[in-house]
């Protein structure tokens, strides 16, 4: 979510024009994430003020989008706390701005937090259960994006700038999670977030979840390894260790809603080791990509390096 394509004030007056959502008062580009252009666009109707949230595809396309905004309208359907797309008065949820993609959005109450605890985990894992039951009546699918053949492909064909010995790491890596990804095939496999971190969920004041977002990187993948991906982003401490109260608590929330098979209990931490494959090669090559892009925010690839070593460096039965 940062600003790859900059709008000016007419052109928000003329995109609201295919909308009955009002007229435009303020707006203000959104520098966090990675991968699209988002705004904070507020527009008065009858007197009343309601912000949107206004997101440019840039990586994406229309046939794309034809799976991604139907999948969220029917996670709303599906009483799913994520943020729905609304129609333009053509009834169609997309449109096109300086020849990009877009669509608006119904914008969420609250933030992220900025300080994680057991309560903020515990009610996390339970959104992610619902999602993922959510997501077995839906009636489109969409290939793995980013799960062990990306990753396995990225190493393979050295597709980022690194060090020899980063990349014997990550050889190292790839050659133990090969050894482990043949015993998935019996794990349950559905849609999944593919992403969701702390600023992919915002809360507000009193503690309460007001929703999941950006779901771009949803597809069909196992399931597990969409919780691992979740763990690595909440509760991953500097040092590169994971908290195992926080990782514990977001596990009881999530099987709250949807208890895991024995056989997911057991592949977590080497989904654990592939989500921190898969980030590390993503930070790298992002902010290859962003670099003098306005209003982005980096990331730090040895973040992700740091878990993944020490991942390397634990028993499957710490987690």
């Amino acid at each position: 979510m940062s600003v790859y394509t900059v709008l000016e004030e007419q052109d928000f007056h003329e995109l609201l024009t295919q909308y009955d959502v009002g007229q435009l008062v303020r707006f203000e580009g959104i520098a966090a994430g990675v991968e699209n252009t988002n705004y904070r666009v507020t527009v008065r109707k009858n007197g009343v003020e309601k912000p949107y949230f206004l997101t440019l595809f840039e990586m994406l396309d229309h046939s794309e989008l034809s799976f991604f905004l139907p999948y969220l309208n029917h996670l709303m359907q599906q009483d799913c706390a994520s943020a729905a797309p609304v129609p333009r008065l053509s009834g169609e949820l997309v449109m096109t701005i300086k020849d990009t993609p877009a669509a608006l959005f119904t914008c969420l109450a609250g933030g992220h937090p900025e300080i994680l605890d057991e309560g903020h985990n515990f009610k996390i894992g339970a959104a992610l259960a619902k999602i993922h039951l959510a997501g077995q009546s839906f009636n489109q699918s969409r290939d793995a994006a980013r799960g062990y053949y990306w990753v396995q492909h990225q190493v393979q064909k050295r597709n980022v700038n690194i060090s020899d010995d980063d990349y014997c790491i990550m050889q190292d890596q790839l050659a133990y999670i090969r050894q482990q990804h043949a015993q998935w095939d019996d794990l349950p496999r559905g849609i999944i977030h593919g992403d969701l971190f702390p600023d992919n969920a915002l809360f507000e004041d009193n503690g309460a979840l007001s929703g999941v977002i950006d779901f771009y990187n949803a597809c069909d993948d196992v399931l597990v390894y969409d919780l691992a991906i979740t763990s690595l982003g909440w509760t991953r401490q500097p040092d590169g260790s994971l908290n195992t109260a926080l990782h514990d608590a977001m596990i009881k929330g999530y099987e709250s809603v949807r208890p895991l098979t024995a056989g997911e209990h057991a592949s977590l931490p080497d989904c654990l080791r592939l989500a921190a494959l898969r980030f590390w090669l993503s930070r790298l090559q992002t902010n290859e990509q962003q670099a003098g892009i306005e209003l982005t925010t980096p990331l730090d690839p040895n973040e992700i390096k740091r878990v993944l070593l020490w991942l390397s460096a634990q028993s499957n039965s710490l987690m």
